[in-house]
This record gives C-alpha cells, structure tokens and sequence, in this order.
C-alpha cells in the first residue's frame, strides 16, 4: 500500500507521518486486511508556498516548500517507480490519498494531467496499480473554488498551487477530466470515500468525480462511495475510518 498525504499542497506540518494514526486498526488480527498488505509507504513531496502559515511560514529561499505542478506529481510518480525497481512489485499495490493527496492519486491513474514530453517520458514505465482510495479527496479544482467563492482561502491555494487560472489549465489537473477507460486499463477498484462531516471538502467532490468514474467505466474496475465519519482531518488523525477505506479497498481487490 502506498499513502499519499493531504495538506492542501502546502502544509508542512501534514507529513508522510499522518498515515500512523491507521496502522494500529489496519493490522488489527481481526481485520482481513491484515495478511493481505505486505508493506505500507507513505511519502512526502515538495509543497507549494504557504507564506502566512501561523507558525511554520515558508520561506522563498527553501526549495521543498516554493513548487507548482507538475511538481508535486512528478515527485509521487519518481518516488512509485523507484519503489518498483528496488521492490519489484510491479501493479500490485494500492494507491491510498487524502485531501490533495486523493487528487495526486488519481493523477498518477489519469492519464492526461500533462502533454508535456518531459511528463510523458517521466510516466512511460510506470506500472499503474490495481486499485484506488480518495479520502475526502479534491477532483474539481475549478468546482472546488466555485463552491467556496466566499472564502478566498480556496482561491489562494489552489493558485499557489497550480497558478492563476489564466496561466494554467486547472482543469487538465482534475481528475475529473481523466480517460481511466483508456489510460488505467489494469484498474479494478475505485473507492471515494468521503464524510458528511466534512467542513472543508464538499460532496459534491465525490459526486464529479463519481459522474467522470461512470462514464469511463470499465468492465473488469469496481467504483464504489463509501460513507466516513468526521471531519476533514479527523479521518486520518483518528486512523480508524482511514483504516475502514483501506479494508475496503483491499477486499474488493481479493474478490
């Protein structure tokens, strides 16, 4: 299994340590998930700028925390294929993302999120993995910002992000716009999970992209939404409805 964290591109204090809260219930002797994961890795990559942070502001001179995409992809994807080289492992793994890192996993499956020949070359020999989980995941950049016009917050990372909308293609980056049906042909699993407790990602998220998902529909992949309970960063801090999404996932693969 492979975690990518949240923190919406830029909070420094969301690591690749925030899947531990879930191991405890994941290896739990009574779940089935337990002897069907081999190993876990979660990763960081480089964050975008976050200059009013309240008590870890970024600073202009620091390299890991002053990037836009594609650069947060292109680390996740370096980091997944370097992985498959050491360890061998090939497609069989699961892809699990919270928040902007739901949306990351589902670049890696996308297919479209560049044309770049450079991004082309960097994705050319990875082998995309059997199945996804987006936890209270971001698929609709522009839909996103809409939905909260009245709080500029959104605006602002998502610029800080990806750039002003006139200078790069939001869209491109959404999941939303993916052609799973086409570039994820070994896809078997899809699941969206998300809370109605959620304050800082809408439904309407797991709805656009559970749309996108039906009409590029696969015989042989399963797409699923799968209820959570609590808020946005509950999810994970508390590990266990983390830990339910995964087990979900993960039994899904082995039937």
């Amino acid at each position: 299994m492979y975690y990518i964290h949240g923190g919406a591109y830029r909070d420094p204090l969301i690591t690749s340590q925030s899947i531990l809260p879930t191991l405890p219930y994941l290896f739990a002797s009574t779940t089935a998930s337990a002897h069907l994961i081999a190993g876990v890795v979660s990763i960081n990559y480089r964050l975008s700028p976050y200059l009013s942070h309240h008590t870890n502001p970024s600073s202009p001179s620091d390299g890991s925390r002053n990037v836009k995409h594609p650069a947060h992809i292109r680390d996740t994807l370096t980091a997944i294929k370097w992985l498959q080289r050491k360890y061998g492992f090939g497609e069989r793994y699961l892809l699990v993302g919270h928040s902007c890192g739901a949306t990351l996993a589902m670049q890696v499956v996308m297919g479209s999120w560049s044309s770049t020949e450079e991004d082309r070359e960097n994705g050319g020999d990875l082998q995309m993995p059997m199945g996804v989980v987006g936890a209270e995941g971001i698929y609709d950049l522009r839909l996103l910002r809409d939905t909260h016009l009245n709080y500029p917050v959104y605006q602002e990372f998502i610029e800080g992000a990806f750039g002003k909308e006139g200078d790069s293609d939001w869209a491109k980056a959404s999941p939303t716009q993916g052609r799973y049906a086409r570039d994820w042909t070994n896809g078997r699993v899809v699941v969206l999970a998300h809370s109605k407790e959620d304050e800082l990602v809408d439904r309407e998220q797991v709805e656009a992209m559970r749309e996108t998902l039906g009409k590029e529909a696969r015989e042989m992949r399963r797409d699923v939404v799968l209820e959570l309970k609590g808020n946005h960063d509950e999810v994970w801090e508390k590990g266990i409805e983390l830990a339910r999404a995964i087990e979900v996932a993960v039994k899904m693969l082995e039937g």
